[in-house]
């Protein structure tokens, strides 16, 4: 999954990048599906079409959340969303952290139904944003709707937090891949990882910085200009 550069630093190849983007956008889908499910029930009709709005932005294919919004309900079970944390860390070849590991052990309660042994193996105070849509799960399928919604607005928050940090590393790694392409002189190569970092945060610096470079070096001044202006 992971590639070195010359210089010592690390960069994500795009498989890897994009499989953690996917599961960020499935997984806040999902949580968006069950947030809007359970304001329905909660009497709350125009709060629960936000919602699933919501699960529809983040995955547009999410024909559950379409359903839903149509008033069409049924059993939530939104197929791409991996519900085994730890599971999904090993298939991209990453090492599961402790709250995945948790995570991965209430499933198979919540699975087999015991939602309550479900809930006794997930910690309340956690920051794992699946432990917590887990945990609101268990509070749906136990008719407990109220601490349903406040676990599924917990996840949802986290998140989304997660996901702007991801943006913000994925970002960097493209600007190191690029400066590798760079240097080896493959330019429009190059441009295309510094444009790519800027489309996952505009506000990365060493990207515009490593364009503005790159434009220069294929004469295209005016763009070169551009990135610079907008750096000042």
């Amino acid at each position: 999954m992971w590639q070195a550069a010359s210089d010592g630093k690390n960069f994500l190849l795009p498989i890897a990048c994009d499989a953690w983007h996917h599961y960020y956008h499935y997984q806040s889908s999902a949580q968006y599906l069950w947030l809007a499910e359970t304001l329905a029930i909660l009497g709350k009709p125009e709060d629960a079409l936000t919602a699933y709005d919501k699960a529809i932005f983040q995955d547009h294919l999410n024909n559950v959340a379409i359903e839903g919004r149509k008033g069409i309900t049924g059993a939530i079970h939104y197929t791409k969303h991996p519900i085994w944390d730890a599971e999904f860390c090993v298939s991209i070849g990453e090492q599961p952290d402790e709250a995945a590991q948790m995570h991965d052990e209430a499933v198979s309660h919540y699975l087999a139904g015991d939602y309550i042994q479900a809930l006794l193996v997930l910690p309340a105070d956690t920051h794992h944003s699946n432990s917590h849509f887990l945990r609101g799960k268990c509070r749906f399928q136990l008719k407990a709707y109220r601490e349903a919604y406040e676990e599924f607005s917990e996840a949802v928050r986290l998140s989304h937090i997660r996901h702007d940090v991801y943006h913000r590393f994925a970002s960097q790694q493209h600007v190191w891949r690029g400066e590798k392409l760079f240097d080896e002189g493959h330019i429009d190569l190059a441009i295309a990882d510094f444009t790519k970092a800027l489309d996952l945060y505009d506000g990365n610096k060493d990207a515009m910085k490593a364009r503005a470079v790159a434009y220069y070096a294929k004469g295209n001044i005016r763009l070169a200009q551009a990135d610079e202006m907008a750096i000042a």
